[in-house]
């Protein structure tokens, strides 16, 4: 088509009319929203991680948690030093011209406030409430994002990302995220993403961090009772919110402020 025009433009006169009263966009050029752009990006990432080298398609089950990590990767590139866990932040705000506190193109915007994000892990079958993959993914990053505060208000933040894991509570919670998914199964659920960032952190910091992992996930019904069920349907989750004994609220080092949990 473009060779027809161009040979066209070349032999004779082309009138164009410019309309100057379009009819206005429903959502702009994704391709200019960075957050979607870091999001694409993250899918490469997960695939090739999760259920090691040689297997690139482990990420086709139900309770897949692919969106989340490319949400994660979106959240974790667009946040500064000034930024808190409880404020709204959403995904794709900016190609349906909504703030950044909207609730972009997930059923809520990201906090560490339940009363903002009410996400928790039995909501993955909520009736078809929950759109598979991006709803199912959304949950997984709530669990993520809730995570990634309690590390950083432990350990403080680091503008530089390119530092090692030793060096603010972001880089160690990227650190955790990436390592996670290498120790997780082919077709992972939610359990099995919870696991594997905890033999992350075994393996990293000889569990340091085992209670704040715990206090993130159990935060939102992946406890220390949870079951996902069969990883490649939904509906048959058992959400729990129970620490460990030795990540009893008298032990655990409550870091974040935890706002309107159950």
């Amino acid at each position: 088509m473009g060779q027809d025009f161009l040979a066209e433009l070349g032999s004779n006169s082309i009138n164009a009319t410019i309309d100057d009263n379009p009819t206005p966009l429903a959502d702009r050029d994704s391709d200019i929203d960075s957050g979607i752009i870091v999001h694409e990006y993250g899918h490469g990432i997960s695939n090739r991680l999760t259920g090691g080298p040689a297997a690139a398609g482990c990420l086709g089950n139900l309770e897949q948690m692919g969106e989340g990590w490319s949400d994660w990767q979106t959240l974790f590139y667009t946040t500064n030093a000034g930024n808190t866990g409880e404020e709204p932040r959403g995904v794709g705000t900016y190609a349906i011209f909504e703030p950044i506190d909207g609730d972009g193109i997930r059923p809520a915007p990201y906090s560490t406030d339940m009363g903002v994000n009410p996400a928790t892990y039995g909501m993955v079958d909520d009736g078809g409430a929950i759109s598979v993959p991006h709803g199912v993914g959304y949950i997984w990053n709530s669990m993520l994002w809730d995570m990634y505060w309690l590390l950083v208000d432990q350990y403080g933040f680091n503008n530089n990302w390119y530092q090692d894991w030793t060096t603010g509570g972001n880089n160690l919670a990227y650190q955790l995220v990436m390592d996670g998914m290498k120790f997780q199964p082919c077709n992972p659920g939610f359990v099995d993403g919870r696991d594997g960032i905890l033999a992350a952190d075994m393996a990293l910091t000889n569990g340091a961090n085992q209670c704040t992992i715990w206090q993130a996930f159990a935060g939102r019904g992946v406890g220390v009772g949870a079951s996902q069920g069969n990883s490649n349907t939904l509906g048959d989750e058992v959400e729990s919110f129970d620490l460990p004994v030795n990540c009893d609220p008298g032990a655990v080092h409550v870091y974040l402020p935890i706002i309107n949990r159950p």
